[in-house]
C-alpha cells in the first residue's frame, strides 16, 4: 500500500475505533477496576476476533471488488449507508445516559485471560466490525496493486487503532466516565461523534476504483 494511500486510511481506521462501543466501554471500565495496562492487555481478544473476520472479508471480497465495477459500487454505497446510519443514530440517540449502558450490570473479569476473552466475545459477536470490514475496508483498495496486501496492512492498522483508542477509554476512564455520566455529558458525545462519522460517509462516498 503506498504511504499516501496509507495516511489517508490511517485517520478513517482511528475515527472507526474511537468510536464509542461495547468494547470501548468494556475497556474503560477495565481501565477503571484494574488499570490502563491490564485493560490494553484485554485488547489481545478483540483484536484476534477481528483478525478472524478480516481474514473472512479479504478471502471473500477481494476477488469480487477487484474484477466487477458493479460489486464494488454495492460494497462503497454500503459503507457510505453504514457510516451516515451510525452518524445519525448517534444523533437522535444523543440524550442516553451512560446510567442507562449499565442498567444491565458491568463485569470486569479478574484475569488477563478471563478479559481477553471478554473483549474476544464482544467483539466476535459484533455486527458492525463485520460490516466495517466487508464495507468499508475494499473501498480503500488501490486495485492497481495486491488486495490481499492491503487488506493485511489495513488490518494491522486497524489492530494498533483499536490498542490506542482502548488505552485512551482506560487511562481516561474514570474522568470519561464523570464527563458521560450525566444526559447533557453524553449528549455532547454523542452528537459529536455523530457529525464526525456523518462526514466521514461524505468523504468515502468520493471513493473509486481507480
Amino acid at each position: 500500500m503506498a504511504l499516501e494511500l496509507w495516511l489517508a486510511v490511517a485517520p478513517i481506521l482511528l475515527l472507526l475505533s474511537f468510536g464509542p462501543g461495547p468494547n470501548n466501554f468494556t475497556a474503560m471500565y477495565n481501565g477503571i477496576r484494574v488499570g490502563a495496562g491490564s485493560a490494553v492487555v484485554a485488547v489481545v481478544g478483540r483484536n484476534i476476533a477481528f483478525g478472524l473476520l478480516m481474514l473472512v472479508s479479504a478471502l471473500g471480497l477481494g476477488a469480487v471488488i477487484v474484477s466487477s465495477a458493479f460489486w464494488f459500487n454495492v460494497v462503497k454505497w454500503l459503507g457510505v449507508i453504514y457510516l451516515f446510519y451510525i452518524g445519525v443514530k448517534a444523533w437522535v440517540n444523543a440524550s442516553n445516559s451512560l446510567s442507562d449502558m449499565e442498567e444491565g450490570g458491568v463485569v470486569v473479569p479478574s484475569s488477563h485471560m478471563s478479559r481477553m476473552r471478554q473483549e474476544f466475545m464482544i467483539a466476535i459477536s459484533n455486527p458492525k466490525a463485520i460490516l466495517i470490514f466487508t464495507a468499508i475496508f475494499p473501498q480503500m483498495l488501490d486495485l492497481s496493486e495486491p488486495v490481499t496486501q492491503q487488506f493485511l496492512v489495513m488490518g494491522v492498522t486497524f489492530m494498533a487503532t483499536e490498542f490506542i483508542a482502548a488505552f485512551f477509554y482506560a487511562l481516561g476512564g474514570r474522568q470519561l466516565r464523570r464527563l458521560i455520566r450525566s444526559p447533557k455529558g453524553m449528549t455532547n458525545l454523542n452528537r459529536g461523534m455523530g457529525g464526525i462519522f456523518v462526514l466521514a460517509s461524505a468523504f468515502l462516498a468520493t471513493a473509486s476504483r481507480v
